[in-house]
């Protein structure tokens, strides 16, 4: 505290000790301090040799101030300090791992984009085989197994680029684009065994249906439900035994129906079930079967059971057999 010829005392803490201040024009609102307040303090907002700025405190008064005040107003402009800090360091941290986010999404694009044209590359390089064969013979014969073998690879080629559609259309908004309505998935699943009885028939697997219940009714998307358990039951069957059998189950607790798909064929290696939910996923055994999908089957099933309040898990053992079970809310009416 200084007296000055005005009448005005000025004060300034800094590092905790009082000094003068010797003109006004770099504090804030210099004019109305100078011409209105009759004692002022500057306190600086500093941590760890950091500065931010500073706190004014004006009076209009003269004001004294004694060691407590000044302990009281050095402890207000750390306490600022280390406020701003913390939430500095904080945005830093945010930023950081915004960062990490943005190339782990990064490194995911590229590996999806490497794997998917890999993928691509051998059905197209099977068709083009194919022309080229009928296009050298002259044979009638020829021709027509080559124009059938042709729209086998382009039927599976299709089913990539659905499966790769649907990856890149929605992108982690599928819950945005479910069209959810109450239905019977017990109806579901039979029409969907029916469906597939033929391709089971060709290797002699008996495919049928065990449940305690006539109805069972979910609210959710049936469309896509209908694509995840169409997944699961075909893969029971590709990777299913000749004269084996594929068994599907729906029961119910208090909130969920719970739905399993069991067969009896090659099984998974215990060392690949925590990676089979990845994109473009297969384990050796799978690679070896030439029509037994690409890698997407499973990813797309885990999304869209996820998306709609659901569960999906597998247990297996290699050369014995695989159950997969999906859980689902019932229907609150």
């Amino acid at each position: 505290k200084k007296p000055r010829t005005d009448g005005r005392n000025y004060n300034v803490i800094t590092s905790g000790k009082i000094d003068y201040v010797k003109n006004l024009k770099n504090t804030p609102d210099a004019t109305y301090v100078s011409k209105y307040m009759k004692s002022f303090v500057i306190i600086p907002i500093s941590y760890r040799e950091k500065s931010y700025g500073t706190i004014v405190l004006c009076f209009k008064k003269p004001e004294s101030f004694s060691d407590e005040k000044k302990i009281l107003s050095t402890f207000l402009g750390n306490g600022v300090a280390q406020a701003i800090n913390s939430y500095r360091s904080r945005e830093k941290l945010e930023k950081l791992k915004l960062t990490e986010i943005l190339l782990a999404q990064e490194k995911l694009k590229t590996e999806f984009i490497a794997n998917a044209t890999h993928e691509l590359r051998t059905p197209l390089a099977i068709i083009r085989g194919n022309v080229d064969l009928a296009l050298s013979n002259k044979g009638l014969k020829s021709a027509k197994d080559a124009l059938l073998a042709t729209r086998s690879e382009v039927g599976y080629l299709a089913g990539i680029l659905a499966d790769l559609a649907l990856f890149t259309a929605h992108g982690s908004n599928l819950k945005k684009t479910l069209n959810k309505n109450e239905f019977d998935i017990v109806r579901m699943l039979r029409g969907l065994i029916k469906r597939l009885k033929n391709i089971a028939y060709r290797k002699n697997i008996s495919l049928r249906m065990k449940t305690g219940r006539k109805n069972i009714f979910i609210n959710g998307d049936q469309k896509y439900l209908e694509r995840v358990f169409l997944n699961l039951i075909k893969n029971a069957i590709t990777y299913g035994r000749k004269n084996g059998k594929v068994l599907v189950e729906a029961n119910t607790n208090k909130k969920e129906v719970l739905i399993k798909v069991a067969d009896n064929g090659i099984g998974i290696p215990a060392q690949d079930i925590p990676k089979i939910f990845e994109h473009f996923y297969r384990t050796e055994k799978a690679r070896k079967i030439r029509k037994a999908g690409v890698g997407l089957g499973l990813a797309l099933s885990k999304w869209i059971v996820e998306a709609q309040g659901g569960t999906i898990g597998v247990k297996s053992i290699e050369d014995k057999g695989t159950t997969f079970t999906v859980s689902l809310p019932i229907s609150k009416k």
